[in-house]
């Protein structure tokens, strides 16, 4: 069999990215720099490539912000440095150490992990009283609060003042900033989107994999940047991005896998997928002549391989329940279906039952069907209505970052730099995301960076000069197997 993974960039359209008057004199306008801080997730870390490490950390959006203001009012921004310059993406069976990812193979370029990696620096030995970036991977929303946090993450737990009974937003009160970056909410959704919608669709919180329900969203939000702006502050917010656009969903296309049957070995394991469904098809035919299908879902619901590119194999719940005439939930993809990045290394592989997405279906964490985005789409409406409704209590002191639309209209157009090309996908040279799918890389990071400093720049009357994300790194070209 033939794999044939089709990674497209996309095209870049007319869209310049203009760089304000940099004749301006940089001035803080009414706001006042004395003492940042930023709160936030792994984006506000500086995680990327599937992992924290050196560099990611060194061009966080909330670290090149910072080095911007201090051009403007001399500051320190001092983040938990992990010290790591390959960083910590788990262990392999083995026990190897793996490490960030990197693009591997010119000729179909797939991320995979640096080996060996970096043992995970489990405390951070510096001043933790006088930290900036409270920026804690895999944190979200409704942890921010939570007493204790740092025995669950062991990220937050490597600079935690108090481990056992302390919150992160404790912790980041104590700084006694004047000023404050606040980034959370995506991994309120995005736990969900990543393990496909397989959860809990108005969850509490208790579980990572819940997509946490929008009043539960708006209530901890009201009351978390009420307890930051209680003591006079001001800052910057930003909402929630289009998640299920990022390319941990889009890279990949729904009809992964491709036949040449003009060669022997594809014929043949064509034929054999299509007799090992033949009995399925035949089944979905009788319920079809019952009226327990309509023609467009019987239709939609017939398995068949042929020659060129094909679906994969999925289990989708939304199909009509047919279990009592002894047939599954199973359909090939279509277009609108988006498969998660890490189909890529799954698909086609025997892992002792059959070939993933051939003879054994995807099971559902490795597809959004397009019911899931609408209802994921809905849900981030519902939030970034929520974040808007708490910051316009605190109009005067509060900036609002609408990345959402930035980020679509980035889609939609992309953007020129400087004559060079910025993209939403994670493939160099011009891609704005890491290899993970769901961060931004530095020259990324970088163009997120400017969208705040210039939301900073309105809101306050302020001058802080932007970046040029040109002069940030992209990913690597892909090394050769």
């Amino acid at each position: 069999m033939s794999k044939k993974i089709l990674f497209l960039l996309l095209a870049l359209a007319a869209c310049t990215y203009k760089f304000p008057d940099l004749h301006n004199t940089p001035n803080p306008g009414s706001a006042d720099f004395t003492k940042i801080i930023a709160i936030g997730n792994s984006l506000t870390a500086g995680y990327a490539n599937g992992a924290l490490y050196d560099q990611g950390q060194q061009n966080s959006y909330a670290n090149i912000i910072a080095g911007q203001i201090n051009q403007v009012v001399p500051t320190t921004f001092n983040q938990p440095d992990i010290n790591s310059p390959v960083g910590y993406l788990g262990t392999n069976s083995s026990g190897t150490i793996l490490g960030r990812l990197h693009l591997v193979n010119p000729r179909q370029p797939v991320p995979a992990p640096i080996v060996p990696g970096n043992p995970f620096d489990e405390f951070y030995d510096g001043d933790k009283t006088q930290l900036n970036n409270f920026g804690v991977p895999g944190m979200r929303l409704v942890d921010v609060m939570k007493a204790g946090y740092a025995l669950e993450n062991p990220y937050y737990k490597r600079f935690a003042l108090d481990i056992s009974n302390g919150s992160l937003l404790d912790d980041a009160l104590t700084a006694q900033a004047s000023f404050f970056i606040f980034w959370l909410g995506n991994n309120d959704v995005l736990g969900y989107a990543i393990n496909g919608a397989s959860g809990n669709a108005n969850g509490d919180g208790s579980q990572r994999d819940d997509l946490i329900s929008a009043a539960l969203f708006a209530d901890t939000y009201q009351a978390v940047l009420d307890k930051l702006m209680a003591e006079k502050r001001q800052g910057v917010v930003i909402n929630i991005p289009p998640v299920t656009e990022i390319p941990y969903f889009t890279t990949l296309p729904y009809n992964l896998i491709h036949f040449n049957t003009s060669e022997a070995t594809d014929s043949t394991l064509v034929a054999q997928l299509n007799q090992m469904y033949a009995t399925y098809n035949a089944g979905l035919q009788q319920a079809y002549s019952q009226g327990l299908l309509s023609e467009e879902e019987y239709n939609n619901r017939q398995i068949i391989f042929a020659d060129g590119e094909n679906g994969l194999v999925i289990e989708d719940e939304y199909l009509t329940d047919l279990s009592q005439a002894g047939l599954p939930n199973w359909r090939q993809t279509q277009a609108g279906d988006k498969l998660v990045l890490t189909v890529a290394l799954l698909a086609g592989t025997d892992q002792g039952q059959g070939a993933i997405g051939l003879a054994v279906p995807l099971t559902d964490e490795y597809v959004l069907t397009p019911p899931e985005q609408e209802l994921i789409d809905s849900r981030i409406s519902q939030y970034n209505q929520a974040i808007e409704q708490a910051v316009s209590q605190y109009a005067e002191d509060l900036a609002l970052v609408d990345i959402h639309t930035v980020f679509q209209d980035f889609l939609d157009h992309g953007v020129v730099i400087n004559g060079s090309g910025l993209t939403p996908s994670i493939f160099p040279p011009f891609g704005a995301f890491s290899l993970d799918g769901v961060h931004p890389n530095p020259r990324g990071a970088a163009y997120v960076a400017n969208q705040v400093i210039a939301a900073i720049n309105d809101h306050f009357e302020a001058y802080i000069p932007p970046v040029n994300p040109n002069n940030y790194p992209g990913n690597e070209l892909p090394v050769p197997q």
